[in-house]
């Protein structure tokens, strides 16, 4: 088999060096010849938070695959499940700065760096998976340039809900969440929902909760049902809400600078793989929903139907204040997102 020499370009290799190890050819890239970037070969590297099974990291392989035969192997993608390159602040963080090449991430990650994109997660925006699609549909020019603002380059997205909150006692109705350890991601738009619930918000790391929910640090946590079966937070709490509090979006995106320096036939590539499995996802993220809901229920977790009029009502004064509060391009998306769900 030829052996294949795949470029790093995090790697730092002297003039001895290369002529020691690859001989004439290498030789003259170095003396001002160098092979075009196009017939490099790059290995990205993508942080993925959740188990292989889960939706999202299920679309994350999706886009290496994709990537891979539309740059006939040029481009690969090392997917990292499990939050093995960090929490999701971090896997962020690391995208941002560069120490890491692609991420997916919602509001505590990416959303830090554009904050307006909080409304796009405020409780009761959407009915389903559809409604959010086409409000990302109609906004997405504006998503992806102000992202560029800040350095990340947007190439798809994540569709997932609703989130729904497990416990380790039932939960019948808005006032049984009364002083309530819920964890929530740490981000204010879940703080702030976490308080008009009148729940006690407790910010926990991903890879934390579930020793936290074990050790009673907390009592709930609201998440959607893949993540919760995925994880096994089933086996230490036995209890789940149908609050359907949340449908949303999170955000695949690579590191801008780099991008920017791949050769225009690779960053196409990137960019229609990123369609492609923004898509991919949708369709997987819909039927997970139905899928993980009868899982966890075979695994014995006992299902309630609070009234979700009663959580809608609560929260309607913190989305305004919330959407006020960011300024006005998160008002103007607020109510474009309205406009496109009458909500």
């Amino acid at each position: 088999m030829t052996a294949r020499f795949r470029f790093d370009y995090r790697s730092r290799i002297g003039r001895r060096s290369i002529l020691r190890g690859m001989g004439i050819a290498c030789a003259t890239a170095v003396l001002g010849f160098a092979t075009p970037a196009s017939a490099q070969d790059i290995t990205l590297r993508f942080a993925s938070l959740y188990p292989p099974t889960h939706a999202a990291s299920r679309t994350a392989d999706k886009l290496a695959e994709l990537v891979s035969a539309k740059t006939g192997g040029k481009v690969a993608i090392d997917v990292f499940h499990n939050a093995a390159l960090g929490s999701e602040r971090e896997a962020a963080e690391g995208v941002k700065s560069g120490s890491i090449d692609i991420a997916y991430s919602g509001l505590p990650g990416f959303g830090s760096y554009v904050p307006e994109f909080g409304v796009l997660e405020l409780p009761f925006n959407y009915n389903s998976l559809d409604d959010v699609k086409n409000v990302v549909d109609k906004i997405s020019e504006s998503l992806e340039s102000r992202m560029a603002s800040q350095g990340l380059q947007l190439l798809g997205y994540l569709y997932d809900g609703p989130r729904v909150t497990i416990s380790t006692s039932p939960l019948n109705s808005l006032a049984d969440f009364d002083g309530l350890k819920l964890r929530v991601p740490q981000a204010p738009l879940y703080v702030q929902m976490a308080e008009a619930f009148g729940a006690s918000p407790t910010p926990v790391a991903l890879p934390e909760v579930y020793t936290a929910l074990q050790s009673k640090i907390v009592e709930a946590l609201e998440g959607t049902p893949t993540s919760l079966y995925s994880s096994k937070y089933y086996e230490v709490a036995k209890n789940i809400a149908r609050t359907d509090h949340i449908f949303f979006v999170a955000y695949v995106a690579m590191n801008k600078p780099l991008f920017d320096s791949l050769p225009a036939e690779q960053q196409a590539a990137l960019s229609e793989a990123g369609r492609e499995a923004s898509a991919f996802n949708l369709e997987i993220a819909k039927a997970a929903v139905g899928e993980d809901f009868a899982r966890l229920k075979e695994a014995g977790v006992a299902f309630t139907e609070p009234n979700k009029d009663e959580f809608r009502q609560a929260v309607a004064p913190m989305k305004e204040k919330f959407a006020a509060e960011l300024g006005e391009a998160a008002v103007a998306i607020y109510e474009e997102i309205r406009a496109v769900t009458g909500n």
